[in-house]
């Protein structure tokens, strides 16, 4: 009986603590790789809006370190959110957007969406773990919407600023796992500091099965 007792409370506990990192549509939010400064991960009920905080060195060759909110989705899958990045920052390589990964590790596979400090917006992507991150650059600067959907094997990027076209391009031949942590991230290129991301109008969208 004690032992059952003592089982029902830790799975409890495990509940109200798995409830405790969950924000918004996500199951979850954890910094990625060796950082020095915790992130953070917040939702305002009222505006909807998400509000990221967090360091990182980089995301690029065969580490990456950032700030991650996400959920596991398996299959296709649509996301779409306004990204913006608060004050003048460090660095202009900050970045934030969308990403989707394989796990949590430093190196694993993923992709992601990002516009970075200095307006650049580019489609990032290690296609194997441990390989080098690789990169579209996109003809928008500081693009307003990212829209990130993954069809089968390929991934379809779109962006645009508001009120104008959507830009999108297909980028082929993903063999990533059926289900992805998916979600939003904040990565401030200065190991040292901790930059501060907003997201506006966040919806992801799965296949009716």
């Amino acid at each position: 009986m004690k032992k059952l007792i003592f089982s029902l409370t830790f799975c409890l506990i495990f509940i109200h603590l798995k409830a405790q990192n969950a924000i918004g549509i996500f199951e979850n939010h954890t910094d990625i790789g060796p950082v020095i400064n915790k992130g953070t991960a917040t939702y305002d009920n009222a505006s909807k809006i998400y509000t990221l905080t967090g360091s990182g060195e980089n995301i690029w060759f065969k580490k990456d370190e950032l700030h991650f909110a996400y959920k596991k989705i398996k299959g296709d899958f649509m996301l779409t959110t306004q990204p913006n990045l608060i004050g003048k920052g460090t660095d202009p390589h900050r970045k934030s957007g969308w990403m989707a990964r394989t796990s949590t590790d430093t190196s694993a596979a993923m992709v992601c969406l990002t516009v970075h400090g200095d307006g650049l917006t580019a489609f990032q992507f290690r296609k194997k773990n441990g390989t080098n991150i690789e990169e579209i650059k996109i003809p928008i600067m500081g693009a307003d919407i990212l829209q990130l959907e993954r069809r089968g094997r390929s991934y379809f990027v779109s962006v645009s600023k508001i009120n104008a076209p959507l830009w999108t391009v297909e980028v082929p031949d993903f063999d990533f796992s059926e289900e992805l942590l998916v979600g939003l991230f904040i990565c401030s290129h200065n190991k040292n500091v901790v930059e501060t991301g907003t997201f506006t109008n966040t919806r992801i969208f799965t296949a009716v099965k």
